[in-house]
């Protein structure tokens, strides 16, 4: 007989944590069957280990049906004896009503088992003979005809499911295939343990699950989790392996394919488990792996099924596992995890293959991990949290790392804490350095190479990926392909300067592997990085031909005494890199096979005689000493010279012809500030892509004419002395970027319009007028213009036409970012403005103009999104702007006007009384530092959907902001609906021209989340900063929160200062805004309460204000003195609290009915950033009452993003 379960969506409220269920089976029989075959059942199922209710379970004195019912519910499978009987009990058939409403609901995934005993099922399910007779019975006694109706409907069902009929005979053979049927049910299988604690395991498996999508039987579906080592790739596969599981007859979980596969026999085992799970577990014999293969295809096109292959690193794994994917049955899920993010690549003709790449925790989600390990807690102890921070960040997100340091420091003493610390910085813990290393021991030599290189020398070097492939190659590497095959395999990444990374943990273990080769003895290592280890081996000479790189860069500056042989041992070196150290006496050798020499102001006048850099690939020698630079370096030809750098070299006064050098891609001469003059064959270099001459403010000759196929970036910034740009003698498409700010050039030549690949082009004469050639509106690729001083565009005298009417000759097309400083030609500013910007400028930045107002023309710009104006004293009016803007810094208020036009914002509304200094969260003096991560490399990033900054004091935030206070923090109700918010803060400083940071964090019933995040200048003047987010901006921000009728708002504004040793500057007054959204619902009815709403002058539904006409819910009103709040609850109290130093807050609501009610909410984000928020007072309230724990506000299903 076929067993029947539900199928249906996958819910996606599922807990975090996943243990093994506690199986029940609930039994539903009449009373003439409990002595005989029910007996008999229950002790069947009994033995086998099958947890089985019957009503002897109930505890003494609970109400029955309500015991009935919720024993149902937990149940995950129902056996329904249906006897002559069984419609005779209303007891019966309410557990049946019951049932059937659980299965239909997909509660549980429940599994219903219907066994007709001696009834036929068509008695049940057209209600004939005994049933019809006991249904007509209770219609007759029950007054309650719906009661029987559902009754009815519930044996109907019932007996449309497919079981089993007895009939008296044999009843031990029927019971032994119950049993058995049973036991291989789907939901009688024990959920795989997930982890002890599955922080941020939710989110990252229900993206998975949508990528799998379950419902659809049209396709296969193959997906590769792939991910550094540790990082919970495993336990995120367990956990989608549970909840979508019971989708599928056939599934099979293997763990350890990697290390179960490394032969034949292991292939073999492998095979019969796959086997013995898709077929029902038959004992299949398995010879061979080609005929495992075979079998495998067989069995696995039939059904559809569900594989998850745990720890798979290579194609031939998966070949040998699963046959041909194309022809698995449709439906079917296939899942592995691996290390290896190209698994897929080559693999699965025929069936749709995604891959999915497991980031490590992220800050918070990392503290809290660790906390629970460590503290048995969500939190950290206050005590620890300087030394939770440096495990964090020692960690880098990765939870392996986290779990084992936090249990190995749970319980421990600070002091323990400090010492273990230092311990894991000089050595991994064994047991994560061994599951890092497994990926590393798969690699070849190259890789394996290419790996220690980056791990003990270029990670955090600030070198891009070009040339460490260049100096790789140099070393007789294989970079190219390297490099490739560690980013598949997850042991490099690019950081966002383009520059090869790799996790902080990996980096340990790469280190690890060379000081593990000689830990007594770091000269006999080949690679050195501790400084202190370095400066040993230098001042001892015990240093050896193993060597072959060398990093000394002390954090504060040291002195050290050169002799004249301390390199001499190391004929092998090949990587030397030196700075912050100041030296004296002499170097008499330097090893001739190095490819890069990297000595910041190299003290002495010569390079030792004998060296011949003809092998080097860098040269980085800035602020050097040498009196005749040039003359021993390109003495000779040297073709794989490809970086140079001689920054700050005050010994330079001509760059000499370097032909001889003809491959040279970078050349950094940037404040040599003796430099009078450059050879014209520099002029030629093919190879060259970025030329640096910024503040050589002596330099007066270019090369005549240049011709540079490969220049991408050409920087003469603050070249003062220059006066003539030279001639392009054919067309550059390949320069990209460049910069003429601070130049003494008054003129373009004509041939300025060869440089058909400008994106990036900044000018500036700093003598008087800089004329622009006629060929400038060549430049259509141009997407970034900087333009300052006085300018004159060649134009003809013929009438213009604007550029929006799409005619214009003059218009740069792509132009995206237009910056006009200290102009004062406004005729000059008004032709740009009006003829050469494309409606799809997006960035205006004008500063020191005289400007009085701005054209018209600025709100037909449809794409502008940021609007900036600074020291334009003379500015009287800014035009009407296009809806598109979301930023505007501008030293007049007015501008908030616009922003109440554009925005539909209305205008002088009553503050809201709910909301007043009554309301406020709590003193706060002074604003130090943010309360967010440092290493959020997005922090600056206008988040919200209108932001802005103008001149102007904490009194001027005008009256539309209907919550003030003289605070940094302010908290107000909202109702059932988010509405829109703009929030309006005062910043005061006294510094002189710094940035600062600015975060502002929103709370809903204790769930945050950042609002906007921002960076600001302060200039001797206040600043108001302004931010807003629409009503559906903040549903997407809050789309995990479920709203109740009242809501309580917090809203914390932050400053903090950038690492420079500056006090961030005060806030000093919080306005907020709150749009009324009542009159979008004035048809509706309460959804919490199904009550009409009708309009009334009391509180609006919204909360937003006290004083609004708009649609209003019954009895929903009481007074906290001299201040009008929306509650569900009459004559109460109102209290709100600061955020505290552990970062609670406190609600309590008292009624007359001697309700008392608080709600503590958690911080998430203050864990030791050292939060400015305030924890006083200020409620005019006499007390605080902290004894309930009945919250008035829902819970947020998550705390933070998982």
């Amino acid at each position: 007989m076929a067993l029947v379960t539900t199928k249906g969506a996958l819910s996606s409220s599922s807990s975090f944590t996943h243990q093994p269920k506690n199986f029940r089976v609930f039994l539903s029989f009449s009373e003439d069957t409990r002595l005989g075959f029910v007996s008999h059942l229950y002790d069947a199922l009994d033995r086998h280990g099958i947890h089985t209710f019957n009503d002897n379970d109930l505890e003494k004195g609970e109400e029955i049906s309500a015991g009935l019912l919720k024993t149902i519910e937990n149940s995950t499978l129902s056996i329904i004896v249906f006897s002559e009987n069984y419609a005779s009990s209303v007891r019966c058939l309410d557990e049946l009503v019951k049932i059937i409403e659980c299965w239909e609901n997909k509660l549980n995934n429940q599994l219903v088992l219907p066994i007709f005993y001696n009834v036929d099922p068509s008695e049940v399910r057209r209600q004939r003979v005994k049933f019809g007779e006991a249904l007509t019975g209770h219609e007759e006694n029950f007054n309650d005809k719906e009661k029987v109706q559902r009754w009815r409907k519930a044996l109907f069902k019932a007996a449309g499911i497919s079981g089993w009929h007895c009939n008296n005979s044999k009843e031990h053979k029927l019971i032994q295939e119950i049993v058995e049927k049973v036991s291989k049910s789907e939901l009688n299988q024990m959920e795989l343990h997930v982890a002890k604690y599955p922080v941020g395991i939710k989110s990252r498996a229900e993206a998975l699950i949508t990528l799998l999508d379950i419902e659809s039987n049209k396709d296969i579906h193959m997906v590769a989790i792939y991910g550094l080592g540790g990082v919970g790739k495993t336990t995120i596969a367990k956990d989608i392996y549970n909840k979508i599981s019971y989708h599928f007859k056939a599934k099979v979980f293997l763990e350890n394919v990697r290390e179960k596969s490394r032969t034949d026999k292991g292939i073999i085992c492998l095979q019969k488990m796959i086997l013995s799970e898709i077929s029902g577990g038959g004992h299949l014999k398995v010879h061979n792996v080609s005929i495992g293969i075979t079998m495998i295809n067989k069995w696995l096109c039939q059904e559809r099924v569900l594989i998850i292959l745990d720890d798979v690193d290579n194609l031939d794994q998966l070949e040998k596992l699963l046959g041909k994917c194309d022809q698995f049955a449709a439906g079917s899920r296939i899942i592995t995890t691996t290390r290896n993010k190209r698994l897929l690549v080559t693999f699965g003709n025929g069936i749709l293959t995604y891959e999915y790449e497991v980031k490590g925790l992220d800050e918070y989600e990392a503290i809290e991990l660790f906390s629970k390990h460590a503290f048995q807690s969500n939190e950290p102890n206050g005590d620890y949290l300087e030394l939770v921070h440096k495990v964090i960040h020692y960690a880098k997100g990765l939870p392996l790392a986290l779990e084992v340091m936090g249990a190995d420091l749970y319980g421990r003493p600070k002091l323990q804490w400090e010492s273990a610390l230092k311990k894991y910085e000089k050595s991994p813990k064994r047991n994560i350095q061994e599951i890092l290393k497994i990926t590393y021991e798969g690699l070849d030599e190259n890789e394996q190479n290419i790996f220690l290189d980056i791990a003990c020398f270029f990670k955090g070097y600030c070198m891009n990926y070009d040339k460490v492939v260049d100096i790789l190659e140099g070393c007789d590497l294989e970079p190219i392909d390297g490099i490739s095959r560690l980013f598949d395999k997850c042991l490099l990444t690019f950081n966002h300067s383009n520059e090869l990374s790799m996790h902080d943990m990996l980096q340990r273990m790469g280190r690890e592997i060379f000081r593990q080769d000689s830990p007594q003895n770091p000269g006999e290592r080949s690679r050195l990085w501790r400084y202190e280890e370095v400066l040993d081996v230098l001042k001892e000479n015990t240093g050896s031909d193993k060597i072959q790189s060398i990093m000394l860069y002390p954090p504060e500056p040291i002195k050290l005494e050169l002799k004249p042989q301390m390199f001499c041992k190391m004929k092998n070196l090949r990587l030397l890199t030196i700075c912050n150290v100041h030296y004296c006496g002499r170097l008499e050798y330097l090893p001739s096979g190095l490819k890069l020499l990297d000595w910041h102001e190299y003290p002495l006048p010569l390079l030792p005689p004998d060296f011949c850099p003809k092998n080097l690939v860098v040269l980085n020698m800035a602020g050097n000493q040498l009196e005749k630079t040039f003359e021993q370096v390109f003495a000779f030809k040297n073709k794989t010279l490809k970086y140079v750098d001689f920054s700050r070299c005050e010994s330079i006064i001509k760059i000499p012809d370097l032909s001889m050098s003809p491959n040279i891609k970078e050349l950094k001469l940037n404040n040599c500030n003796k430099l009078v003059e450059i050879d014209d064959s520099v002029g030629r270099l093919d190879k060259l892509e970025v030329w640096d001459l910024v503040g050589c403010d002596k330099l007066e000759t270019l090369p005549s004419c240049l011709s540079m196929k490969s220049l991408r970036s050409f920087n003469l910034s603050g070249c003062k002395s220059l006066k003539k740009f030279p001639n392009i003698s054919q067309e550059m498409k390949s320069l990209e970027k460049l910069h003429l700010t601070m130049t003494g050039i008054s003129e373009l030549p004509e041939s300025f319009g060869n440089l058909t690949g400008i994106i990036e082009l900044q000018l500036e004469n700093i003598t008087g007028q800089l004329h622009l050639p006629d060929s400038i509106y060549n430049l259509q690729r141009l997407y970034c213009l900087y333009l300052l001083g006085d300018f004159t565009f060649l134009k003809d005298e013929e009438p213009l036409c604007n550029s929006y009417g799409g005619v214009s000759k003059y218009v740069f097309r792509k132009l995206r970012s237009l910056s006009l400083c200290g102009s004062s030609n406004l005729s000059e500013m008004d032709f740009i403005l009006n003829y050469c910007c494309p409606p799809t400028l997006e960035t205006l930045y004008i500063a020191d103009s005289n400007i009085v107002t701005l054209p018209n023309v600025i709100d037909r710009i449809q794409s502008l999104q940021e609007l900036v104006i600074i020291d334009c004293y003379k500015l009287q009016e800014i035009p009407s702007l296009p809806p598109s803007v979301r930023h505007v810094s501008t030293q007049t208020s007015e501008i908030f006007v616009q922003i109440q036009e554009m925005k539909g914002i209305p205008t002088n509304l009553p503050p809201c009384l709910g909301a007043t200094s009554h309301m406020l969260i709590g003193p706060h003096p002074h604003s130090s530092s943010t309360i967010f991560p440092a290493s959020d490399p997005y922090r600056y990033v206008p988040l919200s959907d209108f932001y802005s900054v103008v001149d102007g004091h904490g009194d001027e935030i005008p009256n539309w902001f209907n919550h003030q206070c003289n605070e940094n923090s302010i908290s107000f109700l909202i109702g059932p609906e988010f509405p829109s918010i703009a929030v309006c803060f005062a910043v005061e400083t006294e510094i002189t021209k710094s940035f600062f940071n600015c975060h502002v964090v929103i709370s809903i019933n204790g769930s945050k989340r950042l609002f906007e995040r921002s960076t600001i200048f302060l200039e001797f003047v206040d600043r108001l900063v302004f931010c807003y987010r629409t009503q559906s901006s903040l549903q997407k921000l809050f789309e995990d929160l479920n709203l109740g009728d009242r809501n309580l708002v917090q809203i914390f504004c932050e400053t903090s200062s950038d690492d420079t040793g500056e006090i961030a500057p005060l806030i000093t007054r919080v306005g907020v805004h709150v749009e009324c959204i009542c009159s979008q619902n004035s048809q509706k009815v309460s959804k919490k309460r199904n009550r009409p709403l009708e309009s009334r002058i009391c509180t609006c539904l919204c909360l937003a204000q006290t004083h609004c006409q708009c649609p209003k819910e019954l009895g929903s009103t009481y007074s906290t003195g001299p201040t009008s709040v929306h509650s569900g609850y009459s004559d109460s109290q109102i209290i709100a609290s600061a955020m505290d130093g552990g970062g609670s807050s406190l609600i309590s609501l008292s009624s007359n009915s001697g309700l008392s009610m608080d709600v503590s909410n958690v911080s998430e984000f203050d864990f030791g950033f050292q939060s400015t928020l305030g924890d006083g007072f200020d409620m005019g309230s006499p007390s605080l009452n902290d004894d309930s724990d009945i919250s008035p506000y829902p819970q947020s299903k998550k705390m933070r993003p998982s």
